[in-house]
């Protein structure tokens, strides 16, 4: 991993635009922001760009939410996108003349980037982001620890997961003797909640169904239950993982209808079933136990059916 080509090229960069995926998670914003801090402690015009509208309010409360911009400026040189699979999910053109370096740990990724930092072994992608730091030497401040940190808890879980090890807790406590705060970051995260996902959550369990014997079960979103509670696709972003929660589950899966007319698809396994390779064969991607993927022009039953067809070929692989 070329960690040293990245360090080079941030630092000869006159203009950096970290750009995250669409639909941001606590991942890539605590991971993008926490960046945006470093590079502003160097001295660095930098933006944090990301493109989807509106984001997700109970993340607002992370260091330097208010500094999000929606636009890429035209006198970038330098893009550095953070843990996106592959670039068309960041939802921007990409620039002719500026150089993109690639800060992710998913296994799907594709190696978009002209230099790749690509981790699948590790727990998200501000681990990835904390290795460059360190091995750059730059000066890591409370602010961008504190949006690391979130991003760990919660693409760990709060270090629940398969894959947390003890590098894991290293970098959990490295952060926290860098000004993080574990009880704060945790509340923030659980407690934070929009009431417009409290009342979209019942009628999204409605239309919980099981499958093959118990082994699976789905979960559907319609617009019009985000209209009538008033809520964004934001707001449904941990909603799978009542699906998985089932004492008999293996995999849970959840189909949102998308505005577009795409049916967005996240996927979610216990020990057993590789969702990432499922969401690879439909076009998406991500990790062993969490992955996602959009379709467009199949009907929701016909999805399900072949969703179906290859959750029951993993459990009994």
């Amino acid at each position: 991993m070329d960690y040293r080509r990245a360090r080079e090229a941030i630092e000869n960069a006159r203009y950096v635009t970290i750009v995250g995926h669409l639909n941001p998670d606590a991942d890539t914003l605590g991971t993008g922001l926490g960046l945006w801090w470093i590079l502003k402690e160097m001295g660095k015009r930098v933006d944090a760009v990301y493109m989807s509208h509106p984001l997700p309010q109970m993340l607002s409360f992370l260091p330097a939410f208010g500094k999000i911009k929606h636009a890429v400026d035209a006198r970038s040189d330098l893009i550095l996108s953070v843990d996106c699979g592959s670039f068309d999910r960041l939802g921007i053109e990409r620039p002719e003349k500026a150089v993109v370096v690639n800060i992710d740990h998913h296994r799907s990724n594709t190696a978009y980037g002209d230099i790749d930092l690509v981790e699948p072994d590790y727990s998200c992608a501000a681990e990835v982001a904390f290795r460059l730091a360190l091995s750059a030497g730059w000066d890591i401040p409370r602010s961008a620890a504190i949006n690391f940190y979130t991003a760990l808890i919660s693409d760990t879980g709060y270090f629940g997961y398969e894959g947390v090890n003890a590098r894991v807790f290293d970098f959990a406590k490295a952060l926290l003797q860098l000004g993080a705060d574990a009880e704060w970051s945790a509340r923030m995260l659980r407690e934070n909640q929009p009431l417009c996902k409290m009342r979209l959550l019942p009628k999204v369990l409605e239309t919980l169904t099981l499958h093959l014997q118990g082994r699976a079960a789905g979960l559907h979103v319609t617009r019009r239950m985000l209209e009538s509670a008033g809520a964004t696709v934001n707001e449904t972003d941990d909603m799978v993982n009542y699906a998985r929660a089932l004492a008999t589950v293996e995999v849970g899966f959840l189909i949102r209808e998308e505005e577009a007319g795409g049916l967005k698809v996240s996927l979610r396994s216990k020990s057993k079933a590789d969702v990432g390779r499922i969401a690879v064969a439909f076009g998406g991607g991500g990790h062993i136990r969490a992955a996602g993927f959009t379709v467009y022009g199949m009907e929701h039953d016909m999805l399900v059916e072949k969703l179906l067809y290859m959750i029951k070929e993993e459990i009994e692989a």
